[in-house]
């Protein structure tokens, strides 16, 4: 039986932020494109793709949602590539 936060073979448990996994990827030759990207954990994947170098195209229904989580990555992540499309 696996409980959940214990380690795996991996190293990573339920507990591991997206930040840890992706630690020391250079994602600048990929581009990814990310559904429901305007909230919850399209945005956050968004944030830790774009963090790792990896044009992100953000594919929202709300597109005035997805710019401002657009925004809002750039604040912190500045040569972020990040396109907005409905």
């Amino acid at each position: 039986m696996r409980i959940f936060g214990q380690k795996s073979r991996s190293g990573f448990s339920g507990w591991t932020a997206a930040e840890e996994v992706t630690q020391g990827i250079d994602g600048s030759a990929f581009t990814a494109i990310i559904t429901g990207a305007s909230s919850g954990i399209g945005a956050e994947t968004c944030r830790v793709l774009a963090l790792r170098r990896v044009h992100v195209i953000m594919a929202v229904r709300n597109t005035d949602a997805g710019r401002a989580v657009k925004e809002a990555i750039l604040k912190d992540i500045p040569t972020a590539k990040i396109d907005v499309m409905d």
